[in-house]
């Protein structure tokens, strides 16, 4: 003999609308949610205030620059910028300097990749210390839209006069806080130089102060989104010469992570899934646990099996 077909035999319990035994899934669920919800909050990470993602950001470079550099004596400095007015407040102290940039798209997706800066000052005589400033425009897009002015600072000071100074590092953002997902942020779309703002009349007195570079960066780094050179292993070319050549070699990074905070519906996301894992725990359990209230009769109840007769009227 072999087994054809099977029909399930069952025990069917029933009971009064709002009964105890009525009442048991429906706690049953309640409660889950509850222990579920509270658990998944107090482990932490239901709620989470920040996320990240990583892009691709446009630079371009702005040729606005400010480029100084120091001799052995205070005071003797030289001086030079992009900017008219900055070049007539300094007076005597200005350079001839000779400035050329190139872009690079390596990996030819419409993006530059690598920025090469090169400036050569003219008989500046013996150079001990370099400070260079130097504007991009920055712009990022997806889960946020981002356009602002960005600054790269470089300084390095040497005790042997130089001829030349190279650099190579990448072009980072560095955030104080999260940017709201889907936000269209242009609160820094301005020039990151404050004597830019008013113009470039020469002799142009109004904005001395502001020439100084502790000014120009304590403004700039009071912004919540801010670019920074991260250039690690400068090259200092010692000697003697009449002329100084600076290089900046700036990498944009294929994959700058950016923070952002992310809306209701994307907490929903995340949060539901943390609930239902533990919810899936309690709500076993509580199945285990109706076997053994119906089936050792804990609560009262009417039972219908499978096995009585029936009585059939004809």
């Amino acid at each position: 003999m072999v087994q054809v077909y099977e029909e399930p035999i069952s025990r069917r319990h029933y009971a009064p609308y709002f009964s105890v035994a009525f009442l048991y899934r429906p706690c049953c669920v309640v409660v889950s949610l509850i222990l579920a919800f509270v658990i998944a909050l107090t482990t932490g990470g239901l709620w989470v205030k920040t996320h990240s993602y990583v892009t691709q950001p446009s630079v371009r470079f702005k040729y606005d620059v400010v480029l100084v550099l120091e001799t052995n004596t205070p005071g003797h400095e030289r001086v030079w910028s992009t900017f008219a007015s900055v070049n007539a407040l300094v007076g005597g102290k200005v350079m001839a300097v000779d400035i050329r940039a190139s872009e690079q798209d390596v990996n030819a997706d419409g993006r530059a990749d690598i920025i090469d800066v090169v400036a050569v000052a003219r008989g500046v005589g013996n150079v001990h210390s370099v400070k260079a400033l130097m504007a991009f425009d920055y712009s990022l897009g997806g889960r946020v839209d981002l356009a602002m002015h960005g600054l790269a600072y470089v300084a390095h000071a040497s005790p042997l006069p130089g001829t030349g100074l190279f650099v190579d590092g990448h072009l980072r953002l560095e955030q104080r806080d999260a940017i709201p997902a889907g936000a269209a942020r242009y609160d820094y779309n301005y020039s990151v130089f404050p004597f830019a703002q008013h113009g470039e009349a020469a002799g142009d007195t109004r904005e001395a102060a502001a020439l100084r570079l502790p000014v120009i960066l304590n403004e700039y780094h009071f912004r919540n989104e801010t670019t920074y050179l991260d250039a690690k292993t400068p090259v200092w070319e010692a000697g003697a010469s009449g002329d100084f050549t600076f290089q900046a070699r700036v990498r944009i990074p294929t994959s700058q992570q950016v923070l952002y905070r992310p809306n209701f519906l994307e907490l929903c996301k995340f949060a539901w899934v943390q609930i239902l894992a533990v919810y899936i725990i309690f709500w076993y359990l509580f199945s285990r646990f109706e076997y053994v209230i119906f089936h050792h009769r804990v609560v009262e109840t009417r039972v219908v099996s499978d096995l009585q007769a029936k009585t059939h009227r004809f």
